[in-house]
Formats: C-alpha cells, structure tokens, sequence
C-alpha cells in the first residue's frame, strides 16, 4: 500500500496603512490704538488625513492523495 500525501500552504499577509496629519495654524492679530479700536483676527486651519489600508491574503492549498491498493485473494 502506497500513501503519498503532499500539503503545500502559502500564506501572504500584506498590511500596509499609512497615516498623514497636516495641521497649520495661522493667527494674525493687528491693533491700532488711536480713537478706534481694530481689530483683525485670522485663522487658518488646513487638516489633511489621509489613510490607505490594502490588504492582500493569498491562501494556496494544494493536496494530492494517490493510493495504489492491489489485494490478491
């Protein structure tokens, strides 16, 4: 009797993330005093996120059973 068994597994995992925070803040503060009171106030607020996520899983299973069974009586 002849059992020839073969397991081939192949397993990828590809996990890739990528996390991007920009965060700018501009502030202008302009004051003259003389009778009149001015006042400028300017804010700048630019967030930019970005998130890539990939993920790649590849699983191969590859099974062969051959069996030979020869009985003679």
């Amino acid at each position: 009797m002849n059992v020839d068994v073969d397991i081939n597994v192949d397993i990828d995992v590809d996990i890739d993330v990528d996390v991007d925070i920009d965060v700018y803040f501009d502030v202008d503060i302009d004051v003259d005093i003389d009778v009149d009171v001015d006042i400028d106030v300017d804010i700048y607020v630019d967030v930019d996120i970005d998130v890539d996520i990939n993920v790649d899983i590849d699983v191969d299973i590859d099974v062969d059973i051959d069996m030979d069974i020869d009985v003679d009586i």
